[in-house]
C-alpha cells in the first residue's frame, strides 16, 4: 500500500526533473495531505478541459500514451524520490480516473461519484490490485493496480446508473450509450 507519510518533492525539484512532471502530474502529487486525491481531482479537471476542447477520442489516446509514459516515469522518478510507489506519484491515478470517466455516465454528479468510487477502491485495494500492490513494484505494477481500482469503480457506478434507469431498462451499462 502507498505510504502517504513520505515527504513530497518540492515544486522546484519537480520543475528541474521532467520525469517528475509526469509522475506528479505537473506537481499535483506534491499537495498534501492526500496527494492521490488531489491528483484524482486534477485528473478530473484535465479530463473536463480535454473533453471540451479535443473530445473523447483524444482522451483515450492520451490515456494510453500517459499509461506508457507513467510506466517509464515512475521508474525514472524513483531515483529522486527513493521509493518506487512514493505517495506523490499520481500519474497512475490520472490514467485510471480518465478511464473511469470515459466509461461512466456523463454529468457532474455521475462524474463526482465516479471519482469518489475510484478513490475508495484505490485506497481499499481489493484483489487483484492488492496482490499487484504487494508484489514486486515497478512502473508497470504501480500503474496497473490503479487500473484494477478503476474497473471496480466502473462496475459500481454503471450498476448504479442501470438500477437508476439511466441506461434504460434493457441496456446493460455503457454498451448502448
Amino acid at each position: 500500500m502507498k505510504s502517504y507519510k513520505t515527504t513530497p518533492p518540492s515544486f522546484k525539484t519537480v520543475l528541474e526533473h521532467p520525469w517528475l512532471w509526469i509522475s506528479t502530474f505537473f506537481g499535483s502529487g506534491c499537495i498534501t495531505p492526500a496527494p492521490g486525491t488531489w491528483g484524482s481531482f486534477a485528473a478530473w479537471g484535465a479530463f473536463w478541459l480535454l473533453d471540451m476542447w479535443l473530445g473523447r477520442s483524444f482522451i483515450w489516446a492520451a490515456a494510453l500514451v500517459l499509461f506508457v509514459l507513467g510506466c517509464v516515469s515512475v521508474g525514472k522518478s524513483t531515483a529522486y524520490l527513493n521509493k518506487v510507489d512514493h505517495g506523490s506519484i499520481v500519474v497512475d491515478e490520472v490514467v485510471a480516473v480518465w478511464v473511469v470517466l470515459l466509461l461512466t455516465p456523463l454529468g457532474f454528479w455521475w462524474q463526482l461519484s465516479s471519482v469518489i468510487a475510484f478513490r475508495f477502491f484505490d485506497i481499499v485495494k481489493l484483489p487483484p490490485a492488492s496482490v499487484v500492490d504487494r508484489g514486486r513494484q515497478n512502473g508497470f505494477t504501480v500503474m496497473l493496480d490503479d487500473i484494477f481500482a478503476a474497473v471496480y469503480a466502473i462496475l459500481v457506478i454503471n450498476s448504479m446508473a442501470w438500477v437508476a434507469g439511466f441506461y434504460g431498462a434493457a441496456s446493460p451499462f455503457w454498451i448502448l450509450r
